[in-house]
């Protein structure tokens, strides 16, 4: 029963400890300590078979499924564990007792990390993109230490400059969004006729769309996203038959609405860009209302 026990305990974690965003280990480099998305120390845990850790006193936390935080230094090419400490920095927190753990290794306060071969990643540069799930979150430069038994052998830089103009770009369509989604809606509200008695509820232009404008600041195209995630055979007739008839009436429509507003006045971006903009009728009151989401 208790191996059972342990055994769901063990599925329950593996599905898990990628699921937040986690405490990194981190490297002193000279004068430098930097983040890093890797942990070495998991290895030695591997080639030991357990992952006791002498003297470490911590509280756990869905950001350190590991249970620690490791502190390393690279000097003369080689990777030394100085320290295994908490994830947290309560006061009545202990680090590990390295001498015990490593015995006759333990020299000069740090233990050469001879069990290691493989990459360390640092972060480096601007967050581009943060992802709530483990080291997953995208950062402008990625630098690489590779070593072997512990020895550092090289050293490589990935760039994602590609990546942080397109992050880049995003974040100032939505920037943009932000500052025209009311002024949208006024020219929608005002240029639209929403009058119900005329136009039935369900025929009228409550919808998402997309608005994709010039460089500058004019209206080009309109679209409706596709509101509909389901693959039966019925909801994809239904799509069909919203995009070949009230789909283009209503694009149009919209389009008509806001073509008087040009956005030249902003500081707009050197290319095309794309604004999310949903209006909706609510039936109960009787009222256009503006939903404000950027994607």
């Amino acid at each position: 029963m208790k191996k059972i026990i342990g055994l769901l305990i063990l599925v329950f974690l593996s599905e898990h400890c990628f699921s937040t965003g986690q405490v990194p280990d981190y490297l002193i480099i000279d004068n430098d300590t930097i983040a890093i998305f890797s942990n070495p120390l998991e290895q030695y845990f591997e080639k030991v078979g357990n992952r006791e850790i002498i003297g470490l006193k911590t509280w756990g936390s869905t950001a350190c499924w590991r249970g620690y935080k490791a502190i390393w230094r690279l000097k003369n090419d080689s990777l030394f564990l100085v320290a295994i400490t908490s994830c947290h920095s309560f006061s009545d927190m202990r680090d590990a007792d390295l001498d015990l753990m490593f015995g006759e290794n333990y020299k000069n306060n740090s233990v050469f990390a001879s069990w290691f071969s493989g990459n360390i990643m640092a972060p480096k540069g601007e967050l581009l993109q943060y992802v709530h799930m483990g080291y997953a979150s995208v950062y402008e430069e990625e630098q690489y230490f590779t070593f072997e038994n512990g020895k550092m052998t090289k050293i490589k830089t990935k760039s994602n400059k590609k990546l942080a103009k397109k992050v880049r770009f995003h974040k100032k369509e939505i920037e943009i969004a932000k500052q025209v989604q009311d002024t949208l809606f006024y020219y929608v509200k005002k240029n639209v006729n929403w009058d119900t008695t005329i136009t039935p509820w369900y025929m009228l232009c409550s919808e998402r769309y997309v608005l994709t404008y010039s460089r500058n600041g004019k209206i080009k195209k309109t679209w409706v996203e596709d509101w509909s995630g389901s693959k039966t055979f019925k909801d994809k007739i239904i799509v069909w038959w919203w995009n070949n008839t009230d789909d283009r009436k209503c694009r149009m429509t919209i389009k008509r609405a806001i073509k008087p507003l040009r956005l030249s006045y902003l500081d707009l971006p050197k290319k095309r860009f794309k604004i999310h903009f949903q209006v909706f009728y609510d039936r109960k009151t009787g009222t256009l209302e503006l939903r404000k989401g950027y994607e």
